[in-house]
């Protein structure tokens, strides 16, 4: 009897640490669950989903019913920035020309959760630049309109989720 009462300790331990490594991981990788909302396949490689908006109340009617930070630069093109995966962090940070550069100038805001992001003078050359990092990678994006097709600019880490 003390020895099937021994295993059945050390089965319940186990159980209790397999759950515990389930939780730690299923709560730092994955998607968001504002993903999830959006319906992104979880298998999803993008970091970042972002739209085009016209104002601040069309987040509200086309996506999440929810107050979000509006982080502003200079100018009046506004952005929807949905963090996608878990591990994600986004620094916004002002941009300016140097040369024929656009370059980072200053932190305007560091954030894991979805912003309004108001900027842009200019439809094609962005003053913002949203660095994506995760796992000790880091990626930057700027949004602003495709001069090809009037669409939202996206690469290889953004999902365009204009509705």
């Amino acid at each position: 009897m003390k020895k099937n009462k021994k295993k059945l300790i050390i089965i319940g331990i186990i159980i209790v640490i397999l759950m515990a490594v389930f939780y730690v991981l299923n709560s730092k990788f994955g998607i968001t669950k504002y993903a999830k909302e959006l319906d992104i396949d979880k298998n999803t490689d993008k970091l970042i989903a972002a739209a085009m908006i016209e104002s601040e109340s069309e987040v509200k009617e086309k996506y999440f019913d929810e107050e979000f930070m509006v982080y502003e630069n200079v100018g009046d093109e506004l952005y929807f920035i949905v963090p996608i995966q878990k591990n994600v962090t986004i620094n916004v940070y002002s941009a300016v020309m140097e040369e024929s550069d656009i370059v980072k100038d200053k932190l305007i805001a560091t954030t894991n959760k979805p912003f309004i992001l108001k900027c842009n003078i200019s439809d094609i050359i962005p003053n913002i630049i949203i660095e994506i990092k995760q796992n000790n990678k880091v990626y930057e994006y700027s949004p602003y309109i495709s001069p090809k097709d009037g669409s939202l600019y996206v690469n290889e880490y953004v999902l365009n989720i204009d509705k």
